[in-house]
């Protein structure tokens, strides 16, 4: 009898200590409905604490850099597939979504690509990069950025290697052929200073995804990338009138690669309107039923690439250079436990 309780006793606090557990951002992220989650790298899916900070937050994982093309891809013959199985297998383990970034890019190409030398060599080495991808990874990614900051801040497209050898239509063949290969994943255009509804290049976007729609062109999706400078106002009404558009021609969004830099001279300064930018954020996405994603680039100011790109800025993440949460982060917790449409 006595070994009965104490077997009976034991029962009850794991399933007590489960149940909390489970009562985190994740779990509040499954319930309200939208994949919450964060950009990470190899490092990130092995050592502790970043597993456990992806395990008890994450819905959604995106790869930081592990799926470009120079990556993932570096020479003709060779595929690096070992960093991206691993995340795929991690993901899988732990009831966590993929967004594969990026299939197409300006940026991180490897040399057979930049030295592609007509439209025949570009079509063929596009297809064999999707078919190739998209064929060991059916069934496993949620959602893909097909194509990756393809506009100038005017709104004219990019100068790559694609529009100037297939010319403006690489994107919409990049688009078709990836549906060719898994009809079931979601398909997204991903861009940065594209939130705004008035902007040139917000405009732009959605002036191509409309044309897209219309003409039965596979797309599902578009991302904000939302960079932003906490030193700068955030245009509210611009971004959901921009988010509300979309929703009307049947087009989800990704709150795609968020982040809040501020002064490193004097962060503290700032840390209020950093956690005014990052919960205003979420609430729109929570608010909007085509928001479907709020991913952050990274999760911890250790590793984030804002000090290196933006100097004079840093700390733009919800967890600090010691993988401790911020008081942003608690909010952003407190936000999906508590919102109620």
């Amino acid at each position: 009898m006595k070994q009965s309780i104490l077997l009976s006793c034991a029962l009850a606090i794991v399933l007590m200590t489960s149940s909390c557990a489970k009562k985190n951002a994740h779990y509040y992220a499954k319930k309200q409905g939208l994949d919450f989650g964060f950009a990470v790298t190899s490092g990130d899916l092995t050592q502790h604490p970043n597993v456990d900070i992806l395990i008890e937050n994450a819905t959604m994982i995106v790869s930081e850099n592990n799926m470009k093309s120079g990556n993932l891809h570096p020479n003709k013959r060779f595929w690096n597939w070992s960093d991206v199985d691993t995340l795929m297998d991690f993901a899988a383990t732990h009831d966590i979504a993929v967004k594969f970034h990026t299939l197409f890019w300006h940026q991180q190409n490897p040399p057979f690509i930049i030295n592609l030398a007509s439209k025949e060599e570009a079509i063929e080495a596009m297809d064999e990069h999707i078919k190739t991808i998209m064929e060991r990874y059916r069934g496993k990614v949620k959602v893909y950025d097909v194509v990756n900051e393809m506009f100038n801040e005017d709104g004219t497209l990019r100068e790559t290697v694609w529009l100037d050898l297939m010319g403006p239509e690489y994107i919409e063949h990049a688009l078709r052929t990836a549906h060719a290969y898994d009809p079931k994943a979601k398909l997204y255009l991903n861009e940065y200073n594209n939130e705004n509804k008035g902007y040139a290049k917000s405009d732009a976007m959605y002036n191509l995804v409309r044309d897209f729609r219309q003409r039965g062109v596979p797309i599902d999706g578009i991302g904000m990338q939302l960079h932003l400078d906490g030193t700068q106002p955030l245009d509210v009404e611009a971004i959901r009138a921009n988010i509300q558009r979309y929703a009307e021609i049947g087009i989800e969004v990704s709150f795609s690669e968020i982040d809040v830099r501020i002064p490193s001279s004097n962060p503290e300064a700032y840390q209020q309107v950093q956690e005014d930018i990052y919960c205003t954020l979420l609430k729109i996405a929570l608010d909007e039923p085509n928001v479907k994603s709020y991913i952050m680039w990274g999760y911890s100011d250790n590793g984030s690439w804002i000090p290196r790109s933006f100097p004079s800025f840093g700390y733009a993440l919800p967890f600090d250079y010691d993988r401790n949460p911020k008081p942003v982060y608690t909010a952003m917790v407190d936000l999906l436990k508590n919102y109620k449409r």
